[in-house]
């Protein structure tokens, strides 16, 4: 039964392939979004964010959706420019995705408090396609086993402005729309489907209560789609105490709800999300979970205070 599971995810995934590109997995996005926007390289001046995620989704399932990102940036010293990098690595079944990114952003300060910064990422992706480790043949006689890969130029760009108590996001992957050429031998003139854009978008403002232990809450939502695909919308709502510990929620609707923590301890970072899907592979599996080691370069901070 779990091989079924796994192939009908697999035809599903490889037949959106056919028009789109997969993006990789995130949970906690909203807290590093430079993985989604280059505009936010350099938007922490005073450190050198560095952050490694790994994602897992749809525990349970064997093979199923599995993500790990690298990704570091700063503001150069000049004050408007930023520069940043990521590698990562996607995988699903017998499908592996590859790639680094490097970006550049630039920051104009608009008003005293309020900055826009704009930024671009070049990208180099591969797409990597192997049944040789899968036996699929007996469900389906057309896969057969095979091996293939391509890798192809991209690009990202984005606009960020960003003010002390709010921010607003906008940004357009896969801008090129290479195509992408797999060839199998079920299909041996190969497939040329050009890579479809995706948007982001979002805003976030933050409250702040002083007099309950430095509490801050920060409201944010996110959409997302494609010229081929419905909008995709996410609520979050985070939970911050002296910017040390956090906890979180998010929650798609009709598709999953995650619960979130977080901690700041000196110039480190740690933080956990759960999933739970209200899909129909809920029967399946037991959510998804992301983790997200960070080291805030050069940050300085106060001694702890007592939270409660």
């Amino acid at each position: 039964m779990r091989k079924v599971v796994i192939l009908l995810c697999f035809l599903v995934f490889f037949s959106s392939m056919a028009n789109s590109q997969q993006i990789a997995l995130y949970s906690m996005y909203f807290d590093n979004q430079y993985v989604i926007n280059p505009a936010y390289a350099g938007a922490e001046r005073d450190v050198i964010p560095m952050r490694l995620s790994v994602h897992k989704q749809w525990i349970g399932i064997d093979k199923s959706p599995s993500t790990q990102v690298f990704s570091i940036h700063q503001r150069l010293p000049n004050k408007i420019m930023g520069l940043g990098g990521m590698i990562f690595h996607d995988s699903f079944g017998p499908i592996r995705q590859i790639g680094t990114q490097v970006t550049y952003s630039y920051h104009l300060q608009a008003t005293r408090q309020i900055h826009i910064s704009f930024g671009v990422s070049t990208e180099l992706m591969g797409y990597m396609v192997s049944l040789q480790q899968e036996d699929f043949q007996s469900y389906e006689p057309i896969l057969t086993r095979n091996r293939s890969s391509v890798f192809v130029p991209d690009a990202t760009i984005g606009i960020y402005a960003y003010a002390p108590k709010w921010w607003a996001s906008f940004s357009t992957a896969h801008i090129i729309q290479t195509g992408l050429k797999v060839t199998s031998t079920w299909d041996q003139r190969g497939r040329a489907n050009q890579m479809v854009r995706h948007y982001f978008t979002g805003a976030g403002y933050k409250f702040e209560f002083t007099t309950i232990n430095n509490l801050e809450i920060e409201p944010s939502a996110f959409l997302k789609f494609t010229e081929i695909t419905p909008l995709q919308v996410d609520l979050n709502l985070k939970f911050i105490w002296n910017d040390e510990i956090w906890m979180g929620t998010s929650i798609r609707p009709k598709d999953s709800f995650v619960l979130m923590f977080g901690l700041n301890y000196k110039e480190y970072y740690f933080a956990i999300s759960h999933n739970f899907t209200f899909s129909d592979l809920s029967v399946h599996t037991i959510g998804s979970e992301e983790l997200v080691f960070g080291w805030n370069i050069g940050k300085k901070y106060k001694k702890s205070k007592n939270f409660f």
